[in-house]
């Protein structure tokens, strides 16, 4: 392309970007609806959208870290939450008769009250699933409130579920905005997208999301089916940002390369059709760069032979200054590696070695693996307040005592009742101790070598960590609040679901087999598409995709037919075995 169609073409896209904009900008429709794939600039249009004149603006998604990033980037514009932290400070400032004004969150309540359904009617109850179904049918509903009442505290969905049901009853009472902005919409779920059609009853609002990026079908019971409907809706005036000023035109081919195929095999049926490009005026220079995904396949990972995590070190050894510069003003991280956690704790005890990179471990915040209660659970509880019925139900469900079956019933017919009461002498004195060793560790007052010991192995935990743990600071903070050069390379691991809303220079999507992702090469679920799809869009150089022969000893499945959906011109294949460290 000479340079002349080359310039008219960047100023096409330009002025059909500003264009898309303006539309949205200019509308006073009070109902609007935008699909808006990654990249395309939906937070400098809430940004623009609020700047044109002051007001009372709320900004909401579903999940922490992109919470935290619109936050930021609305420098104070609008409120920006998390749907859940909203919900909770609003059933703070509501009379609800069930929960007194004091109640604690604690995240891992539905795992409590599950083990006291088990108890009482020896059924393994789905509150989760309950409450985002709205399923007033079943039992389930109103035993979680009358336990949640009893324990004087609320979990994420309980939370939403008790201020939808308030201003139902009360709708004098819903909040006004001068703008409401949901963000991520396609991973809401029906108890989540009825409480924003409450919202909408008393303020203008603007829907935002994307049905190619639907990762919470099975995890939180979300379905892209709403964002359709949204669509759909005459009620709402429909928009689109299609220009990805984020991912070169590789990625963007790839992308395309994966929903045609998908489409061709039978899924996807519902998908919004929309257009989605590359915006040349920003991603010309990368395009030229890097205009190749890779296709690692290593013929081995374990602890000894550790081929994928050296073969990610070589890529960023050929890194430079100005480039890690550049990608830092750019990217949240430097790298990203995102694949299960089998290979993503290989690869982190790999890179632990190295002390020239900045390492961060991103845990998703709805990931069921992770929500087991451990017995510090119930003694962060018992530390506020040493009577409380769910610290010393928390502690139970992790160190019983005898049957506490008739305990637990006694609690259910008389919610005035005390565990504490009626637990044994001994059994309160020996937690008594331990807590008495925790409030000196929190208090900063120096501990015994044998008080040091029974904390650390109660808790398998150092006695920093622990201490860092109940105090709330963080074992790995936000980027933000890191003072590094910005030559220092930043790593991030997170799985698929986890490396949602994230960016980075470098994107290396490991475990790429079948069995993994998609299990099943010959039926891939249309979640899996998804998150397929998603770990693409993270990249904004370069992409990598890490297939493995052997993991661990182990065959892995054959390579992962994602790959094979992708064009064979986009991608350099390379085997990464013996004969290629060879040849160094």
């Amino acid at each position: 392309m000479n340079r002349k169609k080359l310039k008219e073409l960047l100023e096409k896209q330009e002025e059909a970007r500003n264009e898309r904009l303006e539309m949205i900008l200019n509308s006073n429709h009070p109902k609007k609806v935008i699909i808006s794939g990654p990249g395309t600039g939906k937070t400098y249009t809430f940004k623009e959208l609020f700047k044109k004149q002051q007001g009372k603006y709320l900004a909401l998604t579903f999940i922490n870290n992109l919470a935290e990033k619109l936050k930021k980037d609305l420098n104070g514009i609008a409120k920006s939450y998390t749907f859940h932290s909203f919900c909770i400070g609003l059933l703070h400032k509501i009379n609800n008769k069930d929960i007194n004004e004091d109640f604690i969150l604690f995240p891992k309540l539905e795992l409590i009250i599950k083990s006291d359904a088990q108890i009482i009617f020896n059924e393994d109850l789905d509150f989760k699933r309950s409450f985002a179904k709205i399923d007033y049918k079943s039992k389930n509903i109103p035993f979680f409130l009358k336990r949640s009442g009893y324990y004087n505290a609320v979990a994420f969905n309980d939370s939403v579920f008790r201020v939808f049901e308030y201003f139902k009853k009360n709708p004098n009472e819903i909040p006004e905005y001068d703008h409401i902005v949901v963000d991520e919409y396609q991973d809401f779920n029906k108890l989540e997208v009825e409480f924003i059609n409450i919202l909408e009853t008393k303020s203008p609002i603007l829907i935002v999301g994307d049905d190619d990026q639907a990762l919470y079908t099975q995890l939180k019971y979300a379905s892209p089916q709403y964002i359709r409907e949204k669509f759909k809706d005459p009620k709402y005036k429909r928009f689109f940002l299609p220009f990805c000023s984020r991912c070169t035109d590789v990625v963007i081919g790839a992308i395309h390369d994966v929903i045609n195929k998908a489409k061709e095999k039978g899924k996807l049926k519902e998908r919004v059709n929309r257009s989605f490009h590359c915006y040349l005026p920003e991603k010309y220079l990368d395009n030229k760069k890097y205009p190749k995904i890779v296709h690692a396949n290593c013929s081995v990972q374990m602890e000894r032979t550790p081929y994928i995590a050296r073969f990610i070190e070589q890529e960023i050894d050929n890194l430079n200054t100005a480039e890690i510069k550049e990608i830092n003003s750019k990217g949240d991280y430097t790298i990203l590696i995102t694949g299960p956690k089998r290979y993503l704790n290989q690869i982190i005890s790999y890179f632990k070695q190295k002390e020239e990179y900045i390492l961060y471990l991103i845990s998703p915040e709805y990931d069921p693996k992770q929500k087991i209660i451990k017995i510090l659970d119930g003694y962060e509880v018992l530390l506020k307040d040493k009577l409380s019925n769910l610290g010393w139900r928390t502690l139970l469900k992790c160190d019983s005592v005898g049957n506490i079956g008739n305990l637990i019933k006694k609690t259910l017919k008389d919610n005035r009742l005390q565990l504490y009461d009626y637990l044994p002498k001994n059994y309160i004195k020996k937690h008594s101790v331990i807590l008495k060793i925790l409030e000196k560790l929190v208090n900063s007052r120096k501990l015994n070598p044998k008080e040091k010991k029974e904390l650390e192995d109660l808790f398998k935990i150092e006695i920093d960590n622990l201490k860092r743990k109940l105090m709330g600071e963080e074992d790995i903070k936000n980027r933000e609040e890191e003072d590094y050069s910005s030559d220092k390379i930043t790593i991030a691991l997170a799985t698929y679901v986890g490396c949602k809303g994230l960016s980075a220079g470098y994107v290396f999507i490991v475990g790429l087999n079948e069995g993994i992702l998609p299990k099943n090469n010959n039926n891939p679920s249309d979640t899996e598409i998804c998150q397929f799809i998603v770990t693409l869009a993270r990249t904004i150089k370069k992409c990598y995709l890490v297939s493995t022969v052997r993991f661990a000893g182990e065959l892995e499945g054959y390579q992962s037919i994602f790959i094979d959906w992708i064009n064979k011109n986009r991608i350099e294949y390379k085997e990464v075995n013996k004969k290629y460290w060879d040849r160094d």
